[in-house]
């Protein structure tokens, strides 16, 4: 299925050169209560308190690209599968679109580009982070790349990731780890014992002793051994992804999760996504989960994101706006200050990531 052959590489595309490189494919290349009142009219707040935003989380892709776009479209190998929900956004998606979403709400200053698996399209991981320096170096965006490498197998991934370390925007990587036992919906990867396998152990210490970002993706039932993989690491920024995929109606087992993973002081936590396997959740609902997360890793950890264009189908409450404007009225109701505020919309990125 799909989620194989994205997880080990094995999707096709032609081998012409890269301009930059021959050896490269070618490619388009503490909470206040506030009165009843307050909080009507604090949701009703204009973004002018936010002067510019980083977006520590956006796929800037396009079919040509990521060729496995072109398999969940209708009447592709894998519109039946759980992928199929991104057909309505298989399409190129830019850093002037995403200017264009987030302007809305504030100005976008900075982004940072999340692996997309763009390797399964190239065969090649180092293409993926060539492109998109390439992209950067031309719109400016994005400021940040976090790419992939096969951490599972140390004698390649060491390689890979010195080849990354070329290009001036490179940051980290990313290696999906969401496994389900019971839902296989929610699985982004072959098996769910990565975490504590050895050769993926030593994998993710080449990472840590490069100094680079461990982007951790996990499911809500992992955050637990989460918690227990990235204190085997402690001199590696870990950056959680989505808030952990909380689930509606299972608030306290995530809560419980974000608590343990965020007791680990090398891991940071990105803010969106939310519901994004239960339709995506309302504002109301929304709030509460936004809220522990701050709670839990302090304004200093905990970072909002986009998730673009991937959270146009997986948190379709809403605009792009309307998902940025509830991050703020959740902070602003709970009390937070504006230093505390621009933290999380702006700073924290901008140092986790290494962007000034």
């Amino acid at each position: 299925n799909l989620s194989n052959h994205v997880a080990n590489g094995h999707l096709g595309c032609s081998k012409a050169a890269h301009p930059a490189d021959p050896g490269l494919p070618a490619l388009f290349c503490r909470r206040s209560s506030l009165p009843v009142m307050l909080r009507r009219l604090s949701s009703a707040r204009s973004s002018k308190s936010i002067t510019g935003v980083v977006d520590p989380h956006v796929h800037y892709w396009g079919p040509e690209t990521h060729a496995w776009l072109k398999e969940v479209v209708p009447g592709g190998a894998a519109h039946d599968t759980p992928y199929g929900r991104f057909a309505p956004v298989a399409k190129p998606y830019t850093p002037k679109m995403h200017s264009d979403n987030l302007s809305a709400f504030a100005p976008l200053e900075k982004s940072v580009y999340i692996q997309a698996n763009m390797h399964a399209t190239t065969g090649a991981p180092v293409a993926e982070t060539a492109y998109m320096q390439g992209l950067a170096d031309v719109t400016g965006h994005p400021h940040g790349i976090i790419a992939w490498a096969p951490l599972d197998k140390p004698e390649e991934a060491g390689p890979v990731l010195d080849q990354h370390m070329k290009f001036k925007n490179f940051r980290g990587v990313r290696f999906m780890l969401d496994f389900h036992p019971t839902r296989s919906e929610l699985n982004q990867t072959d098996r769910g014992d990565y975490m504590s396998d050895k050769k993926f152990l030593k994998g993710t210490g080449l990472v840590e002793e490069r100094g680079l970002i461990f982007e951790l993706q996990v499911c809500q039932v992992q955050l637990s051994e989460a918690a227990e993989f990235v204190a085997k690491f402690p001199k590696m920024q870990c950056v959680l992804n989505h808030a952990g995929f909380p689930l509606k109606g299972e608030f306290d087992a995530w809560k419980a999760g974000i608590v343990k993973l965020a007791a680990n002081p090398n891991v940071a936590c990105k803010i969106g996504g939310l519901g994004a396997y239960d339709g995506g959740f309302d504002a109301d609902t929304a709030k509460p989960f936004i809220l522990a997360c701050i709670d839990a890793f302090g304004v200093d950890r905990c970072m909002f994101s986009s998730n673009l264009p991937v959270d146009i189908v997986d948190w379709p409450q809403g605009s792009p706006k309307d998902r940025w404007a509830t991050y703020l009225s959740a902070m602003q109701d709970a009390g937070y200050d504006k230093a505390s505020i621009a933290k999380c919309f702006h700073d924290n990125a901008i140092k986790i990531y290494r962007l000034d």
